[in-house]
């Protein structure tokens, strides 16, 4: 009997995709964000924990209760959440500054 393997789904909302389109990341920054996101698809947001020298993530608090950040450079972060039971991660942010404020 073979066991099945249940894939996350990587969902990036309008904001984080005007960043990547704006091109303001590096071809580095974008081949560790393409790795964070085959670890996501792969292995959900636990496999993020097993890596803390790479990923460093950790849940945030305040205005950004219920979300999470990842490192994908010295400064940059993906801040996301995990909707539901859907296995859905979604990026709500990139920040190259380690600004966590939230914008209008």
């Amino acid at each position: 009997m073979k066991k099945e393997v249940v894939l996350w789904q990587v969902k990036i909302e309008d904001k984080a995709t005007e960043i990547f389109q704006k091109k303001t990341l590096t071809c580095d920054d974008l081949e560790v964000i393409k790795e964070w996101r085959k670890t996501i698809v792969e292995g959900g947001p636990d496999a993020l924990l097993s890596r803390p020298d790479i990923w460093a993530d950790h849940p945030l608090y305040g205005e950004w209760v219920g979300y999470r950040s990842s490192s994908f450079s010295y400064k940059g972060r993906l801040i996301y959440r995990v909707e539901h039971r859907i296995v859905t991660v979604v990026l709500v942010r990139i920040t190259k500054d380690h600004d966590y404020k939230k914008k209008e």
